[in-house]
């Protein structure tokens, strides 16, 4: 019994993860202005954070290679555009990238509710709709 593929972006791997973000976070809570610190203590401060973010990196680089081998080898599937557009245009409709989303179905003929080829009478109604709000 073989198990479907897992459609996923190298975006949502990473983040399950907890690598999401291109640098570490290690330093967020520690900058908050380290007043009295010895040149000895900045030192080992700083060193302390370039060993960290060194390990972060690490890690990153090690997902992102397993994510790229997991494609290879057909565990993980890519999505395709259409995929990504749907995901994003089920989104909040104040947000201006599910707005975007939404006009590149209706431009590819792709009703954003329901995935399915969009009919010649509902494309008119949904350009129609979306000229009079403006």
């Amino acid at each position: 019994m073989t198990s479907k593929p897992k459609r996923q972006t190298l975006d949502e791997y990473l983040g399950e993860r907890g690598l999401s973000a291109p640098m570490s976070s290690y330093m967020f809570d520690k900058m908050r202005i380290p007043h009295g610190l010895t040149q000895r203590q900045m030192k080992q401060f700083q060193k302390d954070a370039a060993k960290a973010n060194d390990e972060y990196h690490a890690k990153r680089e090690a997902a992102i290679k397993e994510y790229n081998e997991k494609v290879a080898s057909g565990k993980i599937v890519k999505p395709s555009t259409v995929e990504r557009l749907m995901r994003t245009a089920k989104g909040h409709s104040d947000n201006e990238s599910v707005q975007a989303a939404r006009r590149t179905l209706a431009k590819r003929g792709i009703d954003w509710k329901t995935g399915k080829k969009l009919t010649m009478e509902r494309s008119i109604t949904a350009t129609r709709k979306r000229t009079q709000k403006m």
